[in-house]
This record gives structure tokens, sequence and C-alpha cells, in this order.
């Protein structure tokens, strides 16, 4: 059992998870937990199936589609109840995220609380999306930074790493968003209790199957939360 895991949410990605098992163990040799929310496509079984090969894997299956805060707030649980992790890496299912990344990501939190793998933080490291869809999402951590104070280039990336130590701070945070908005809300309790936080560059690449969970419902609460957060008056406690 390794010190260090992987929690990667699943809804309907049967088609993927296989492939990001063989490249993360290809990359680490972390644990990995999948967080399904009891998905229509088997997603579930399949990783039953990797689990019975890998030792390293474990299934946390939930009984409906609740959101991808929920889907994490569940698994911090979990690795809060195991207690033997140090360290907690954030990951998608989708195969957009290189599990290539994460041995630089763990070392950089050695001197840092959160490592966030960023897109922008070297110019635009992006494939396969269309002019549209990228200068929505460029727009959308620019707006955020306004909204919240946040100094990060890509506050919306679902590609982190964090030390064991700050999962009392997300568990009692109280956050309240369960779509992609978690992860805004996340980071910006994490940085305004004065911890440090840190980017790293990444390629973000476009999924090659399935379907974007992304809904009308996930875009509003993903515009309110900065919005709300701004409206905190947070800001990062120093020494």
């Amino acid at each position: 059992m390794s010190d260090r895991v992987v929690l990667v949410p699943t809804y309907n990605e049967a088609e993927n998870i296989s492939e990001l098992h063989a490249a993360l163990r290809r990359a680490v040799d972390f644990d990995l937990v999948f967080i399904d929310d009891s998905s229509p496509d088997g997603t579930a079984d399949v990783a039953r199936e990797i689990a019975s090969r890998d030792p390293g894997v474990s299934l946390l299956l939930r009984p409906g589609k609740e959101g991808l805060g929920k889907a994490y707030s569940e698994g911090f649980r979990r690795v809060a109840s195991a207690g033997s992790w140090k360290r907690v890496f954030m990951m998608d299912a989708d195969l957009s995220h290189d599990p290539d990344r994460l041995p630089e990501m763990d070392a950089a939190l050695d001197s840092c609380d959160l490592c966030i793998g960023s897109r922008y933080i070297r110019g635009v490291s992006v494939t396969n999306w269309s002019i549209a869809r990228l200068n929505l999402s460029f727009a959308a951590n620019r707006y955020i930074r306004l909204a919240t104070g946040m100094p990060f280039s890509d506050c919306t990336s679902g590609y982190r790493g964090f030390r064991s130590d700050l999962m009392p701070l997300v568990l009692s945070s109280r956050i309240r968003a369960s779509g992609y908005a978690f992860l805004v809300e996340m980071l910006y309790r994490i940085w305004s209790a004065g911890r440090k936080v840190s980017e790293i560059p990444i390629v973000f690449s476009e999924r090659k199957h399935g379907a974007s969970k992304i809904s009308a419902r996930v875009i509003g609460e993903s515009f309110l939360t900065p919005l709300k957060l701004g409206l905190s008056g947070r800001r990062p406690r120093r020494g």
C-alpha cells in the first residue's frame, strides 16, 4: 500500500478507466480510488475488474449522481478515515489529465500545501478545444480571479495534489458547491486559510470517449460561487 492516493470520480467512464489505470501504473505506484456515482454504463464493474488485478485499486460506490463536489467530499472522508495516505491527488477519469505529471506534482508538495496542474501558467496548454470553449475557460478564470482575489492562473483545474494535513480544513469548511464550482470553492478555502499554493504547467487534452457532464445548473453554480466567495471578504491569513 502506498502513502499516496489518487481520487478519480467517475460517471459513465467505462470506456476510459482501463486506459487511465494503465497510464497511471506506468507513471507511479500510488493507490487509486475510483468514486463512482452508480454509472449506468457499468463503470463500477470495470473498476472492480481492475481492482481484482491490482491491490492498490479500490472502488467507492455511491448510490446516485450528485455531482463532482459530493463525490470528492466522500472520497476525502475515506482518506481521513483511513489515515494512511500522506498525499492526495485529484484527477479526471476521461484521460484529459496526464498521469506522467504526478511525480512532478508530488515533488512540488515538498514545499507547498496544494499543487495545481495549470493549463494557463505558461500561455495556453490545451489540445483539441474549439476557440469558443478555450475563450470561455480563459474568461471564467479571469472572472474568478477578479471576484475572489485569488492570484492563480487556473482556478478551475481539476488536476491537483495536496498534503493530507489539509483534510481537516477541507472537511470542516462546509464547502457548499456540488458541481465544478466545488474546485473553486475548495481552492478559495485553502488559500484564504493562508496555506501555500503553487502551480505547475500541464497539457490538458480533450476527452476521447464519452460526454461532458457540464449542465446549465453546473454553469449557473460556477458563475455564482466566485461572487459569493468574493463577497465573503475572506483573504489569506499570514503569520
